[in-house]
């Protein structure tokens, strides 16, 4: 087994097994290059002075060379300006705006919560026994967290330079021959993304597109950062560096699922139905093709939660939602809209096909009782239709089907109400 560094020298990244990143080593490579040729061989040498076996010495000292030669390991792997773009590319990070979205990463999310995101980061560390067991010291834990915020601080800017890459490349250098295993960065760079997007501030939360787009530049530099540590880590045995980044970008895109999806029913969530809402709707209205909007509310929803309690009414919930999918088409979009509220936005469908297909859905809802837990609960549901007019927004579409949603919750529930078309009365529109 190879001799490895001491630990004081060098800071290393470890992750507990819940994913916790520990920190880069940033700070040793300022200086390092602030002093000179002969300044820092010698603190090198130095700081090894009771494990300066041949090894340790020879790999001080390339990491010293690469410091003082400049972008080494970008010349070593092909980093050229050609190959920042193809890693761009691959990675995703090659739009016009992300530039502007790394802007905002720094402005919006690291610098106002950096404190909170460093505490957190390391909250769970300090009870991780391999931790605890390298950093001692109060000073260390100290250092280890000035290195993170030095490190979150220069997280995405100029991200498509050769002096980014050379960084991030060096921070791979160290943990190769340290022997941090990959596993551990995959989960710390799984933590950091989730941190990052759940200092969003709400503010930038309330536009679901542009959420949309910060959520993934979040994703997409964080596996940029860890790509380049693969890159150098596995120097002399990279296998498939490819899959292993698609691995990353798979795991993200599932997390970006996560925030389109409702969890206790899989239908969609409501801020990502109102986007699909908010992208349709012009869509349909240049091309002069119908649109409509339903509105679902699960009948007295309240009495089975009272009755049954709610770990039942979220079975009967989830179990109702299923059945809404049963006459929906591939372009339909079915939603949780809040509570025990649905949305269903039907693209390519006037009012008096929406008509039919929400009759649909309230004769499949109560034609059978849920059975949960041996039990048999008869469920009915109301449902308001709408389809959009040329100067509608998604705002108002969805509230003209609310209001039809609420009439028809006035006539007794357990039917299906039209809000009126232009040119034709609300009465002719459900009768038809």
């Amino acid at each position: 087994m190879r001799p490895r560094p001491p630990i004081s020298s060098f800071t290393v990244t470890l992750v507990d097994q819940t994913g916790f990143q520990l920190s880069h080593l940033w700070h040793t490579w300022r200086v390092l290059r602030s002093e000179s040729m002969s300044e820092s061989l010698t603190g090198i040498v130095k700081t090894t002075y009771y494990q300066a076996t041949p090894m340790a010495i020879l790999f001080y000292c390339r990491l010293w060379w690469s410091t003082v030669m400049e972008h080494f390991l970008c010349q070593r792997f092909g980093f050229d300006a050609d190959g920042i773009n193809v890693r761009l590319g691959l990675i995703g990070l090659s739009e016009p705006h992300s530039v502007q979205l790394s802007q905002e990463l720094q402005t919006f999310v690291i610098r106002p919560n950096i404190d909170a995101i460093i505490d957190s980061f390391y909250e769970v560390l300090g009870r991780n026994p391999q931790f605890t067991e390298i950093v001692r010291s109060q000073s260390q834990f100290s250092r280890l967290k000035m290195t993170q915020r030095r490190y979150l601080l220069s997280l995405g800017e100029d991200f498509d330079t050769q002096q980014y890459f050379e960084e991030r490349l060096r921070i791979g250098a160290v943990h190769q021959y340290v022997d941090v295993s990959l596993a551990l960065y995959h989960s710390a760079y799984r933590l950091l993304q989730s941190l990052l997007i759940d200092n969003i501030p709400q503010e930038l939360q309330s536009d679901p597109t542009h959420f949309r787009s910060l959520v993934q530049f979040i994703i997409t530099i964080t596996a940029l950062d860890m790509s380049l540590t693969i890159e150098t880590y596995y120097s002399d045995k990279v296998v498939s560096l490819e899959r292993s980044i698609g691995s990353i970008l798979d795991e993200g895109r599932a997390l970006r699922r996560s925030l389109q999806t409702d969890s206790l029913t899989n239908l969609c969530s409501r801020a990502f139905a109102i986007e699909v809402l908010k992208e349709a709707l012009p869509i349909s209205q240049e091309k002069r093709r119908p649109l409509s909007v339903v509105m679902a509310d699960l009948d007295h929803f309240k009495t089975i939660n009272d009755q049954y309690g709610h770990l039942i009414g979220d079975k009967v919930l989830a179990a109702a939602a299923s059945r809404l999918t049963y006459d929906s088409r591939d372009g339909d979009t079915i939603g949780r809209y809040g509570g025990e509220e649905f949305i269903m936005i039907l693209d390519g469908t006037d009012i008096i096909d929406a008509t039919q297909f929400a009759e649909r859905i309230r004769s499949r809802m109560n034609a059978d009782p849920f059975t949960v837990a041996d039990l048999s609960i008869p469920v009915t549901i109301s449902l308001g239709v709408a389809e959009a007019w040329d100067d509608d927004d998604a705002e108002s579409l969805v509230a003209r089907a609310d209001r039809a949603l609420y009439k028809a919750k006035a006539a007794g529930r357990d039917c299906v109400e039209a809000a009126s078309a232009k040119g034709l009365p609300i009465d002719l529109v459900a009768e038809s």
